[in-house]
């Protein structure tokens, strides 16, 4: 009798179990963004984010290369100078690399597709990436040496891949609005609000060539424009934390060593000239 008993009550338990489920009830309910909430990836994002601070403050003492004639330049690279024109740098008339009225550089590397697997030549395909300072204009000095840290009103980046024989075009442009005000209370590093990203897939979502770029669609997420803060950032998706840590921050680094050793290596040129012309007037004194 009493193992009747208690193979009813189990029947009577799992039935009221799945009347649960398919009613709606608590045990039908997915885990909602509250409950994948972590306070690791919260605290690894605090980190990142600090890191994206001190990154912001290095590449503003880049105002000495903004300053100084570049005459040399790595392989496979281009910079120019110029005024601010929305989201893009306008090249100065005349190549005027010292025009006090310039208020942003850009530097941009080239590479092909398989390159570093020595495929350069097969043609496969072309990519680029670029990053462009946007200074605070005005109060320029006269010596680029001399030149102090001026305040960045916003940095853009822009990565193209091309893949010819897959026709594959992928196009990202990461913007930071305000690199030196992170969102949130005092202490907080957060980058989130400020920065925007734009994704386009062989010309989708289609972009005008002026105006503002295509917001992202609830229906297509992940392609046009839309905010760091509107990105998951869970214990299951740590979005957010993925795209700082393996790929931003890396960026901002790259970018910074390119601009000192495009600026060490103009330096050299400079003082070069200084040896020559010293050479010049020793050797004066032989005849």
């Amino acid at each position: 009798m009493k193992l009747i008993t208690i193979l009813v009550f189990l029947m009577s338990a799992s039935l009221f179990s799945q009347a649960k489920v398919e009613g709606g009830g608590d045990a039908g309910k997915h885990p909602d963004i509250e409950s994948q909430k972590s306070p690791q990836v919260d605290a690894t994002e605090e980190g990142l984010d600090q890191q994206i601070t001190d990154l912001n403050e290095r590449l503003m003492k880049h105002t000495k290369l903004f300053r100084t004639r570049v005459e040399a330049l790595p392989g496979k690279t281009v910079l120019y100078k110029g005024i601010e024109e929305g989201d893009d740098c306008k090249p100065a008339p005349d190549n005027k690399q010292t025009d006090a009225a310039n208020t942003c550089i850009k530097i941009e590397v080239f590479d092909f597709e398989k390159s570093e697997e020595g495929k350069s030549d097969l043609n496969i395909g072309a990519r680029s990436k670029y990053i462009i300072l946007f200074y605070e204009g005005g109060g320029w000095g006269e010596d680029p040496i001399k030149e102090p840290a001026k305040k960045l009103k916003k940095i853009k980046s822009k990565i193209i891949l091309n893949n010819f024989k897959e026709t594959d075009l992928k196009i990202s442009e990461v913007t930071d609005a305000d690199p030196h005000t992170p969102n949130g209370k005092a202490g907080e590093n957060k980058h989130d609000e400020k920065i925007t990203i734009f994704y386009q897939h062989d010309g989708l979502p289609m972009r005008q060539e002026k105006g503002a770029p295509p917001a992202e669609q609830k229906d297509r997420k992940g392609y046009g424009l839309y905010k760091l803060a509107d990105v998951e950032n869970t214990k299951t998706h740590p979005t957010k934390n993925v795209f700082k840590q393996t790929y931003y921050i890396k960026h901002l680094i790259q970018f910074d060593k390119l601009f000192t050793t495009v600026f060490d290596s103009n330096d050299n040129r400079a003082n070069k000239r200084y040896k020559e012309s010293n050479q010049v007037l020793k050797n004066s004194l032989v005849y």
